[in-house]
């Protein structure tokens, strides 16, 4: 018997922020299933993702016949990723005395990383299994711990591929607020670059280094309109220097960790000359200090920049600031509609990061298409608009490139899968509800691959996770164990 909350506070203690691998926690998972009486293994996952680390594994126990078959359909599988983003700014963890590693419980709550998205949510789905270990099953269960999840669903993939598994049925762990879930948007990755000749520092005219730091508030890329952009700030804010008549160069700028988060951190490095340095105090003290938000941005003043420094091209702003109405101008050109089904109603965008590297520039954008949104048609129009910006600078380069794609889940609502799931919330006392989710799920990635499968999961979404004090109930928590108690009944005995 596994202690629930001694295990949940263990599990949030492990960093698993995706880009740092999952080794430890698959570790720690494979042993706790394997003295369960799972039998286990793992599956490391290859890639090519620059920046992350290469020690990615699935964790992969079964119960029941272990003897998988790649032309029969069997088995029952529970699927939770153990991956998480980045936490951010960890002084906004409130909740947790500002380390998102340590699991509080407050009345009903818990908080900590991925205590809703969604690690908890495996120690569930365990926690369910534990009266079938000595049970005769008349169709196995598979229980998976993917890896990668929000980087690009690489466990899953991967998982799809290999054909180590062949089930019948597939549920995906995604929190819910414990409704069923089948249907949810595309998802779409963009990496929109800027090439160009960086510039040698003139010494004698920009030679005054300033450089300014913005917060903002992180949310799920899913909901933009519930974060406070810090990249969006860092380039209003520059824009306002500009026209505020100071000739400005720049030479360092970027932000964000994750494409799929609402960025709460951005920076720029810029240059003026010397002589203009005092007005430009004086203009912040006046016009920038004196902002509602003046406490989201820092401005460290003076130095002399290093040698060596290079300038980025003059009109580098007005590059990205035509890179961001193109691809605004979108919104009406090829995701025009809603479907009040889902909340946000209609498709979403996000500027989720921006990197700089000697020579270029990349923004990286993240969308979320209605399954009505023609996905190939969206890319076609998406790159024609910044084939376009580029025409109007010649001395750049501007790409657009589609890193990542995750179709729409569109289940049948009257599949069995979908039924069970609806009989399984009646009888543990959940209301019956079907909804549809804005975010994307590994759950598509076995949709595509021809599995039928759902999305179910203890904890709220919308405005919790991606986000600071991140947290889950506990009643759902405890509700969502008998859900899929319900579910392996079902299909397994």
């Amino acid at each position: 018997m596994i202690g629930f909350l001694e295990e949940a506070e263990r599990l949030i203690r492990i960093n698993s922020v995706s880009q740092d691998g999952n080794e430890e926690i698959a570790i720690h998972l494979q042993s706790l299933m394997r003295r369960m009486g799972f039998k286990t293994s793992l599956q490391e996952v290859n890639h090519s993702i620059e920046g992350v680390s290469k020690r990615q594994f699935n964790v992969i126990g079964i119960l029941g016949d272990p003897l998988v078959d790649s032309k029969t359909r069997k088995g029952f599988l529970l699927n939770a990723h153990t991956d998480t983003v980045s936490p951010g700014i960890r002084a906004y963890w409130t909740e947790t005395g500002g380390d998102p590693f340590q699991a509080v419980i407050k009345e009903d709550r818990i908080y900590g990383l991925g205590t809703a998205d969604v690690k908890l949510d495996f120690l569930c789905k365990l926690k369910a299994c534990e009266r079938y270990v000595d049970r005769k099953l008349r169709m196995p269960v598979y229980l998976v711990g993917s890896c990668g999840e929000e980087i690009g669903m690489l466990g899953s993939k991967f998982l799809i591929k290999s054909k180590i598994l062949n089930p019948r049925f597939v549920l995906v762990g995604e929190p819910s607020e414990l409704a069923v879930i089948a249907a949810h948007k595309a998802y779409a990755v963009y990496r929109l670059s800027i090439g160009f000749n960086q510039l040698d520092r003139d010494a004698k005219g920009f030679n005054t280094r300033l450089g300014m730091k913005c917060a903002g508030k992180s949310a799920h890329g899913s909901y933009p309109h519930l974060g406070d952009n810090a990249l969006l700030r860092m380039l209003s804010t520059i824009r306002r220097i500009r026209e505020a008549n100071f000739q400005i160069r720049l030479s360092r700028l970027g932000g964000g960790d994750s494409v799929n988060k609402v960025p709460d951190s951005a920076f720029v490095e810029f240059f003026l000359s010397s002589s203009s340095f005092d007005d430009f105090k004086r203009f912040y003290r006046e016009k920038l200090a004196t902002d509602p938000d003046s406490g989201k941005i820092q401005i460290e003043f003076g130095g002399i920049g290093e040698s060596g420094v290079c300038f980025l091209p003059g009109d580098i702003l007005e590059a990205i600031d035509a890179m961001r109405d193109a691809v605004e101008s979108l919104r009406e050109e090829a995701l025009d509609g809603t479907d009040e089904s889902f909340n946000p109603s209609a498709s979403t965008m996000n500027l989720g990061k921006i990197t700089h590297a000697p020579g270029s520039i990349e923004l990286f954008w993240d969308f979320r298409l209605l399954p009505a949104v023609d996905a190939e048609g969206f890319d076609a129009k998406l790159k024609a608009a910044i084939a376009a910006v580029n025409a109007r600078f010649p001395n750049m380069i501007m790409k657009a490139a589609r890193q990542r794609f995750t179709p729409a889940l569109n289940m049948r609502e009257d599949s069995e899968l979908v039924q069970a799931a609806l009989d399984a919330q009646r009888i543990v006392g959940i209301k019956a509800s079907l909804d549809k989710k804005a975010t994307s799920t590994e759950a598509a990635q076995y949709f595509a691959a021809g599995y039928d499968a759902i999305v179910f999961g203890p904890g709220k979404s919308m405005g919790n996770s991606h986000s600071p004090n991140e947290h889950n109930l506990v009643e759902h928590l405890d509700r969502a164990v008998h859900f899929y108690d319900r579910m392996i009944e079902r299909f397994c005995l």
